[in-house]
C-alpha cells in the first residue's frame, strides 16, 4: 500500500518539472508521483528529481520542444537514475531521456542496459576511445592511445575495463594476418586458396603462413551510443548534434 506523506511528497517534489513530465510521459504523468512513492525513498526521489532538471535544462538550451517518450523507455530510465549517485553517469542518464524526447530513433533500448552495465571509469574509456577515433565508426582504437593520469596508472586494470567495452559490443575485435611475422599455420576455411599465389589450396581450404595481430575498432553502436549520451544540441531542421 503506497504511504500516503511519501506520496504527497513525492508530488510535490516533482511540480516543478511537471511541465516537462506532461509532455515526455504522457498519460503516466499522473503517475509518476504515486510510483516514486512506491519504488523510492526519500534519496531516489531527489535523485529522479535531479535528472529531471538535468534533462529540462539540456531540452532549454538547446530549443527543443520534447516529444513524449514511451515507457518502455522512459520508465527504465527513470529507474535506472534513481538510483545513480555519480555524478557523470546520472548526467548520461539524462542526455539520454532528452535525447528520447527529440527524437525516439536516436535511442535505441539496448543504449539503456548498456549504460547500466558501464562502471563510471568505464564511461570515460569509452569517451576517451571516442576521441582517437576522431568520433568516426569503425577506427582501430588501443588503450595504448588514451591519456589521461587514471588510465595511465590502471595498470592491468586497464584492459578490464576495455574488456567490458568489448563484451558490451562497444569494441570490436578483428584479426590481422602479418605475414612479416613469425611462421604460424592459419586454418582458412571454404575459401579457394588458388586466387593466392604461392598457398596451396586443397578442397576449399588453405593455410595461410603468418601472425595472427588483433584490432580493436569502434564500433558503430559505439559512436551511436556515445551521441545518445550527451547532451543534444539543435542545428538546423531536425537533425541534432552532441556537446559533452
Amino acid at each position: 500500500m503506497t504511504d500516503p506523506v511519501s506520496t504527497v511528497l513525492a508530488k510535490g517534489t516533482l511540480q516543478p518539472i511537471g511541465g516537462l513530465l506532461q509532455r515526455i510521459a504522457g498519460p503516466l504523468a499522473d503517475e509518476i508521483g504515486d510510483s516514486l512513492a512506491i519504488i523510492a525513498r526519500p534519496y531516489r526521489i531527489k535523485l529522479s528529481l535531479k535528472m529531471f532538471q538535468k534533462t529540462q535544462r539540456m531540452l532549454e538550451e538547446a530549443g527543443i520542444t520534447p516529444q513524449a517518450v514511451p515507457p518502455r523507455l522512459f520508465l527504465p530510465m527513470v529507474e535506472a537514475a534513481s538510483i545513480e549517485d555519480d555524478e557523470d553517469l546520472h548526467t548520461r542518464w539524462a542526455a539520454l531521456l532528452a535525447n528520447a524526447a527529440t527524437s525516439q530513433s536516436s535511442v535505441h533500448h539496448s543504449y539503456i542496459e548498456t549504460l547500466k552495465q558501464l562502471m563510471p571509469v568505464e564511461a570515460r574509456l569509452l569517451d576517451a576511445l571516442y576521441e582517437v577515433a576522431e568520433g568516426k565508426k569503425w577506427q582501430k582504437v588501443d588503450t595504448n592511445n588514451v591519456t589521461g593520469e587514471e588510465f595511465k596508472a590502471a595498470g592491468p586494470t586497464l584492459f578490464t575495463w576495455f574488456s567490458n567495452l568489448i563484451r558490451l559490443g562497444l569494441i570490436q575485435i578483428t584479426f590481422d594476418i602479418d605475414s612479416r611475422s613469425r611462421e604460424i599455420k592459419v586454418k582458412v576455411p571454404h575459401i579457394d586458396m588458388s586466387k593466392f599465389p604461392g598457398y596451396a589450396g586443397v578442397e576449399g581450404e588453405g593455410y595461410f603462413d603468418g601472425e595472427l595481430e588483433e584490432t580493436y575498432l569502434f564500433t558503430d553502436f559505439a559512436v551511436d551510443f556515445v551521441h545518445a549520451c550527451r547532451s543534444p544540441k539543435a542545428i538546423e531542421g531536425s537533425t541534432t548534434e552532441h556537446s559533452l
